[in-house]
């Protein structure tokens, strides 16, 4: 079996294994953060993961301003739980286990939160409320949704036996998608240069100014030699490999999320919201609204 499939069997095991502890009896809300750059163009298979699905968190995403605070605290979430999991209540009066995510290296790449508990509801209501204030929400919606978190915090060393094995498996993807860690007997080899210039592109690829000229220059080769390389194992050109993976993420972002489609343009790495919504419908023969309705879970369709 060749890299590429067992990439795509991890991923496939991985999803399948939230979906488990998703289910009866354990019925876990599981989010993934801040793993955009170590799974780069597989970052889309899991943005169903990357937002919780709580109800006081759905309240919450109804204001960009209290939705763009959640996302500021993340790097605060990812230092506290460096080194260890660990259990805390969140701004609104979410309690959640946050358990961090590592390359063999024992780099951080991101954490894995266990959420939708309370563990004392009544400041979990405080909390609420004063997240109703502070951004001017439903001070009665978000009650009811803090009222509505689960009071049955599982025990650590029950949570943590199911969480490990996700950790494990997430390492070994982290390898699998670094060539540098694959490919030491070869670093200087045709074939391990063009993985590395795939792991770039796949990291760089949100950058609206991203070019085969910028990853020569990050990667210290000559601009002919490397456009010779992905000329030789690429079956496309660099702008078209650019554009569709581009593009293959926005489908994902309309399909999991209800982001605004000027976000996704400029997340997924254009300028200019029309000229996107122009390339996606040359690359899809849909409009991005289209797209998210025909093929959009029902939370995503709330923002066409």
């Amino acid at each position: 079996m060749d890299r590429q499939k067992l990439e795509e069997r991890l991923i496939d095991d991985i999803c399948n294994y939230i979906k488990y502890l998703e289910s009866e009896p354990f019925g876990y809300h599981i989010t993934l953060h801040q793993t955009e750059s170590a799974l780069g163009m597989y970052f889309h298979h899991f943005l169903r993961y990357n937002q919780h699905s709580c109800q006081i968190c759905n309240e919450i995403k109804r204001s960009n301003q209290a939705w763009g605070h959640c996302a500021s605290r993340q790097g605060k979430v990812a230092a506290a739980a460096s080194n260890h999991a660990i259990l805390g209540t969140c701004y609104a009066g979410v309690t959640e286990y946050v358990f961090p995510l590592y390359k063999i290296s024992g780099k951080q790449c991101g954490f894995l939160c266990f959420s939708g508990y309370t563990a004392d509801p009544a400041n979990s209501v405080e909390r609420a409320c004063a997240a109703a204030r502070r951004f001017r929400l439903s001070k009665e919606k978000l009650t009811r949704a803090a009222e509505s978190l689960s009071r049955d915090i599982p025990a650590f060393e029950t949570l943590s036996a199911q969480a490990i094995p996700l950790q494990h498996m997430f390492m070994l993807l982290f390898h699998f998608l670094n060539p540098k860690q694959i490919d030491t007997n070869a670093v200087d080899s045709p074939e391990a240069i063009y993985l590395n210039m795939l792991s770039n592109i796949n990291r760089s690829f949100r950058d609206p100014d991203f070019s085969l000229k910028i990853l020569a220059d990050k990667m210290n080769l000559n601009y002919s030699y490397i456009s010779h390389i992905f000329s030789k194992y690429c079956e496309c050109s660099f702008p078209q490999h650019l554009r569709s993976l581009r593009i293959e993420t926005a489908k994902k972002y309309l399909e999991y999320t209800d982001d605004a489609i000027s976000l996704i343009s400029s997340t997924c790495g254009f300028n200019d919201s029309n000229y996107f919504s122009h390339i996606f419908f040359e690359e899809t023969g849909l409009t991005p609204t289209q797209w998210r309705r025909r093929y959009g879970t029902e939370s995503s369709i709330r923002n066409p």
